[in-house]
């Protein structure tokens, strides 16, 4: 009798096999602990465990990211095997970080998170279309409207002024966009916003790095799963700009120059807008198979995408071809490869024909009683310029990932990975001979073909180890990457091709034209350029209560002379899950309460790197002897600065996150402050250095500050009676500032942008514009005699305010008028859901930002006027808005006379998506040995609240000098979509 007492009341070890219940494979790193002790161990890669016991009452804790936790009383059992189940809810939790995953409770950094099935809300080209509104602290704005136009992405403000794109890192692969990436083939988008989560990437970490995370077959997904996705729509115009009609501008011009249009009852009247504008159809099309068995995981997806725009002769299309592997060839060892193919091909209209029909005469009809284009004064007719342009683009664009792994000595994976992104791309451009009139002719056909491939290779090696002892965890990553990029782009031109049918725009000896080139210097210029990388990252937790993330990356580049190429950007961060202390027990209602800070100093490597060195220029003839020879020769060129650097950022982050109820009520509120320093600005040189007058030499001359508050507020519930509900609110408010703008041979406080329609002054934001504050109308010879004014001003003329208070108007008194960075970025998103029935609403905002309406300018001639032009001032009016009656003069902008007139309230407030679907019932589904089935209509960019007179005040350039300045911008359109979502 006593002999089982003795037994027990000693150690003995209880063992077993951990596996999972949907593949019923074994799972190593499983957390097996005694409960209520510091005595734990981990499964091996067999998935294996052994652990120590002395107490037949105590129970073993079983617990492993993504899967629910199990608690099994030991009682007399010596062996003991656990089949876990998934946990739907904790895999939502995983974030996907630089070199790895975090469990969302143990991340210290802003790393924000959006699901695949979020990206394909939106019919467009590029996956970050998607993604507008959605993120706090994200703004991405569409480049234009036309088919195949990228997109320009800012996280946390304008940092410098040079480009502030993120990176994206798609599947281990650092890339510059993902324009060519099919929304349906993602699984996931993480966008690391500060310096704790993008400090592993260094010198490219500085304007934040987006990780995408492709689809992939799950493990014991034994059958594989064939999804069909098919999509149709329909764009068109949402809004036209409200111009003046033929009767109209007649009486307009008769103000200014009497009796010019006799009869204006029985002019004709044109709407260029209508003709120019058509309804255009998008296709979408996708289809996948995905699956795994015991020796491997795979993702086939094909996708084809085709958009046509509303201008006639600009379409885009794109097939995507994605490949996902991973190869379990042995116990802990692994292969695989994540490789994308997207041939391409893009028809150009003519880029300035939204301007053309903007300027075009209402008054004109456009077509001859012959059939024969209409000749249009002083900006050419529109469907002409459609007509004889031919411009196409075609190319292919690849990129693949090829890694092996390895689990050794149980804590330990080795990974080493090797990257291949590669581009091709083609362009060519034919215009035939045609008149239409003296100012709009080709009087001898011409060519140009553009060829250009990039291509890029980068071998990664890391080093991971994961150990949990007791109350303490640790996860330690250790680096060493190489990267090489080369750029190559050959143009050639020629004229009086032979045949100018399609099939024939070919050169010969004969044809091709060597002083056609705009500039000689890129014939055929090659870049190269490359990278040596170290890292390594930290993450230390304690009792889930207590965090700390220490992150450091040595670059070297040979973007920088030799004193300068390498560097290194450190940062820390911790975090405490205050809900996990004892005291917070008591308050049940309280589901999650985290603060976390984070400090760190990161890189922007995206410069023009050629900056360093010094040029010579070719071509310069000078005439030498008495016998006045001419010689070529050469002469001294641009100067380069050998001693440029890193453009460095530094970054702070505080933030707090909330759950409540039960996590039905979620916040995070963050507060970031980000300094930009050694900015590379080109700054004005003496001329006596030999450059000429105005030329300029490049320095680390800047500093730009970007601070503000991120929030996102989230309410997820389920009423009593099945129906589903959610909504969410995000919003970013943003302070741009430039610090300093000095250095080199030349010390200044501004640096203006093209035309001088910008300016970046110290405690002014990047970019704003500039010129004269328009103070009123000059009412009556009186008043301008009471104010400093131009001479020869009239009564109607715009009063311009004398910013210094000098008495006289020029071009000191051009000040500052607004700024193309908004302070506040937000969106709403909504959805309900009942029995199968679903309704989604997103709308996005932007406020406190301005536009310039720049194709209003500048009219040396006579065209079309806006509607507003018709309350202009004449005698006995007391109109303080529109100026009197003119078709140009400074009023309008002449003479760099660019005023407040001219800019616009940029706020909006959007209804981006609307979504009604309906998923069919289970049991009919079955029948047809299905799995889902769904069918949807949708509507994007259905309504927009602006008080810009143009067509989207979301005009962007990459240039933050020149954002915001609309020439005539392919307009932004109304989208339509009905679409089928099937799976087997």
């Amino acid at each position: 009798m006593l002999l089982p007492v003795l037994l027990f009341g000693q150690e003995r070890t209880i063992t077993g096999v951990v596996t999972s219940s949907e593949d019923g494979l074994p799972l190593p790193g499983v957390n097996v602990v005694v409960e209520g002790t510091t005595s734990g161990t981990v499964t091996d890669i067999d998935g294996k465990y052994a652990i120590p016991v002395t107490d037949e009452n105590e129970r073993l804790v079983f617990s492993f990211v993504g899967y629910k936790s199990q608690t099994i009383a030991i009682g007399q059992q010596t062996i003991i095997d656990v089949v876990m189940n998934e946990d739907t809810e904790t895999l939502d939790e995983v974030v996907v970080i630089g070199y790895g995953t975090i469990k969302k409770s143990d991340l210290t950094g802003s790393v924000a998170s959006v699901r695949g099935e979020d990206l394909v809300k939106i019919p467009a080209v590029s996956p970050m279309q998607a993604l507008q509104g959605k993120v706090a602290g994200l703004q991405v704005t569409s480049a234009s409207g036309s088919p195949g136009a990228g997109t320009v992405v800012r996280i946390r403000g304008q940092g410098t002024f040079n480009d502030s794109s993120p990176i994206y890192v798609v599947d281990g692969v650092i890339l510059q966009d993902i324009d060519f990436l099919n929304p349906a083939d993602i699984e996931s988008i993480e966008i690391l916003k500060d310096a704790s989560s993008t400090a592993i990437y260094g010198a490219r970490g500085a304007n934040g790095v987006i990780m995408i995370t492709t689809k992939r077959g799950k493990a014991g997904q034994q059958k594989p799963v064939i999804s069909f996705n098919s999509e149709y729509s329909i764009q068109q115009m949402n809004r036209k700009i409200d111009l003046l009609n033929g009767r109209e501008y007649a009486l307009y011009v008769n103000a200014y120059d009497p009796g010019t249009y006799n009869n204006p009852d029985v002019l004709p009247n044109t709407d260029w807008q209508d003709l120019l504008f058509s309804p255009a159809p998008i296709q979408n099309h996708q289809v996948s198979v995905a699956g795994a068995s015991e020796k491997i995981q795979y993702y086939i997806g094909l996708g084809y995408f085709k958009q046509d725009g509303i201008i006639e002769k600009s379409n885009y299309e794109r097939f995507t071809v994605k490949l996902n592997n991973t190869f379990h060839i042995a116990k802990g060892v692994r292969v695989g490869n994540n490789i994308t193919v997207t041939p391409f091909k893009q028809q150009n209209t003519n880029g300035n024909v939204v301007f053309t029909a903007y300027r075009a005469l209402p008054l004109l009809t456009p077509y001859q009683p012959d059939g024969s284009y209409t000749e249009v004064p002083n900006v050419g007719n529109p469907l002409a310029d459609i007509e004889y342009t031919n411009s196409f683009d075609s190319g292919v664009r690849g990129i693949g990932n090829f890694f092996g792994e390895v689990d050794f000595l149980k804590e330990f994976t080795f990974k080493s990975s090797f990257s291949v992104d590669g581009k091709y791309s083609k362009n060519k451009s034919f215009t035939p001979v045609f008149f239409v009139s003296a100012q709009q002719q080709n009087s001898e056909n011409d060519l140009t073909k553009n060829f250009r491939d990039d291509f890029t290779l980068l071998w990664e090696n890391t080093l991971n180890y994961n150990k949990e002892i007791g109350k303490h965890r640790v996860n330690v990553l250790a680096g060493y990457t190489m990267q090489d990029t080369q750029s190559e782009f050959l143009n050639i031109k020629g004229e009086n091709i032979i045949r100018e049918g399609d099939d024939f725009w070919y050169f010969n000896p004969s044809n091709i034209n060597p002083t056609g080139i705009d500039d000689p210097n890129d014939v055929d210029p090659k870049f190269y350029y490359s990278m040596l990388s170290t890292l390594f990252r930290a993450n230390y937790t304690y009792d889930n209560r207590y965090l700390l993330t220490a992150t450091y990356r040595r670059d070297g580049s040979s973007k920088f002379a030799k004193d300068n190429q390498y560097a290194s950007f450190p940062s820390f961060a911790v975090g405490w899950n205050i809900i996990n202390e004892a005291f917070m027990s008591d308050y049940t209602m309280i589901s999650n309460l985290k603060l976390r800070a984070s400090w760190g100093r990161l890189g922007n490597e995206k410069i023009e790197y050629l900056k360093q060195f010094s040029l010579v220029d070719n071509g310069v003839n000078a005439v030498f002897s008495q016998s006045e020879v001419l010689n070529s020769g050469a002469s001294y060129g641009v100067t380069g600065n050998p001693d440029l650097k890193w453009e460095t950022t530094t970054q702070r982050d505080v933030g707090l996150e909330i759950g409540l109820l039960e996590d039905r009520l979620t916040a995070e509120f963050d507060y970031y402050h980000r300094v930009t320093d050694d900015i590379l600005i080109p700054l004005e040189i003496p001329g006596f250095l030999g450059n000429g007058v105005g030329a300029q030499i490049t320095f680390n001359a800047g500093s730009v500050l970007n601070k503000g508050f991120e929030f996102v507020v989230g309410w997820n519930d389920e009423l009593a009676n099945g129906i589903k509900y959610r909504a969410s609110v995000n919003g970013t408010t943003i302070q741009n500032e430039v610090l300093r703008i000095q250095g080199g041979g030349s010390v200044s406080d501004v640096l203006y942008g093209p035309e001088s329609l910008t300016i970046s002054r110290v405690g002014e934001p990047i970019g704003s514009f500039f010129g004269y504050q328009v103070g009123g109308i000059f009412q009556s010879v009186e008043e301008i005699n009471q104010f400093p004014h131009l001479d020869g001003a009239e009564p109607g003329d715009l009063r311009f305010v004398d910013i210094n208070n000098d008495g006289q108007i020029n071009s000191l008194d051009r000040t500052v008028l607004g700024s193309s960075i908004p302070d506040l970025l937000y969106g709403i998103s909504l959805g309900a859901s009942f029995k199968g029935i679903e309704l989604s609403l997103d709308f996005q905002g932007e406020s406190g930002a301005s536009i310039m309406n720049y194709k209003e300018t500048v009219r040396p001639d006579r065209y079309n006027f806006e509607q507003h032009a018709l309350d202009y001032w004449r005698p006995g009016s007391t109109s303080t808005s529109e100026p009197r009656a003119a078709e140009g003069g400074v009023n309008w902008g002449a003479n760099d006379y660019k005023s407040s007139r001219f800019i616009q309230s940029a706020d909006f407030f959007r209804l981006r998506s609307a979504t009604l679907g309906y998923s069919l019932p289970e049991k009919l589904i079955a029948k047809a040995k299905m799995q889902a089935a769904r069918i949807y209509v949708r509507g994007t960019n259905l309504f927009t609240s602006m008080d810009f007179t143009g067509y989207s005040p979301e005009v962007a350039s990459e240039n933050p000098l020149e954002n915001r300045v609309d020439r005539g911008t392919y307009p932004t359109t109304a989208i339509y979509s009905f679409g089928l979502n099937v799976t087997f």
